[in-house]
């Protein structure tokens, strides 16, 4: 019994040790897609939208997310769109694009951003996005302006209609309706300082491992026989003393 409360001991800690979080910033590898709506409501959403994001399929079976799009009264169309989205794994400049998009007679956008899903709290900043409509540089920020729509994930946003900050309607800057492509691109930093730190972080539990199995105490537990024969000498020679105590008393 002693032996199974033993074995059941270390698997509990190993168990305890493997259950461990690791640290969102610890990932290796997020992801940023290009975000755009037109004056027409033709669209890209963020890949987090529960109606029109990422890996949504409608009921028409179009995945929306892999293309722009738009509308025809009330039935959902594709206005086509070519994305070019970045697999982010550290710290460095990248770049979202679409192309092959059709915005019919739109001469306006309401949205442009990118949405990523590094976690708010993560510890990354972004910088220096620039917005490059059919090749030519309309804007630089040299800090991203973070959506405060978006709750969980950095969403660096270039235009936005209703958002006094951006200029509303006006926007911040001058741009003629794109017809080619939209590249935005933008500085990560942040994530590299966070890996180094991540495997401090994981490797703490494992200095208390020893303490928690206590691997040579168990090994003492099952050796108990052993003890018991110590503890019966010990009776054995109190028990001589007595006798050789009781042998003079009765000499005398």
């Amino acid at each position: 019994m002693k032996k199974l409360r033993t074995l059941s001991a270390i698997a509990a800690a190993a168990m305890a040790v493997s259950m461990i979080p690791v640290s969102a910033s610890a990932e290796e590898t997020y992801h940023a897609y290009i975000g755009v709506q037109s004056a027409s409501f033709s669209f890209r959403n963020a890949w987090y939208e529960p109606s029109y994001g990422k890996g949504v399929t409608g009921d028409d079976g179009m995945v929306y997310f892999d293309q722009i799009t738009g509308w025809d009264g009330p039935t959902a169309v594709s206005k086509g769109g070519v994305f070019t989205d970045a697999e982010i794994t550290g710290d460095g400049t990248y770049t979202v694009s679409v192309t092959d998009f059709d915005f019919g007679s739109d001469e306006s956008l309401n949205l442009l951003f990118v949405s990523t899903d590094i976690p708010l709290d993560s510890g990354v900043t972004i910088s220096d996005v620039k917005v490059t409509l059919d090749g030519n540089t309309k804007y630089t920020f040299d800090e991203a302006y973070l959506s405060p729509d978006a709750k969980e994930y950095l969403e660096p946003m270039c235009i936005n209609i209703w958002n006094d900050d951006l200029g509303k309607e006006e926007g911040l800057f001058g741009y003629v309706m794109p017809e080619n492509s939209i590249e935005l691109t933008f500085t990560v930093s942040g994530l590299d300082a966070a890996a180094e730190e991540a495997p401090a972080e994981t490797e703490a539990p494992a200095e208390e491992a020893p303490a928690e199995t206590e691997a040579p105490a168990a090994a003492e537990e099952t050796t108990a026989p052993k003890t018991g024969n110590a503890a019966a000498g010990s009776i054995l020679a109190v028990m001589a003393v007595a006798a050789a105590a009781a042998v003079v008393s009765k000499r005398k």
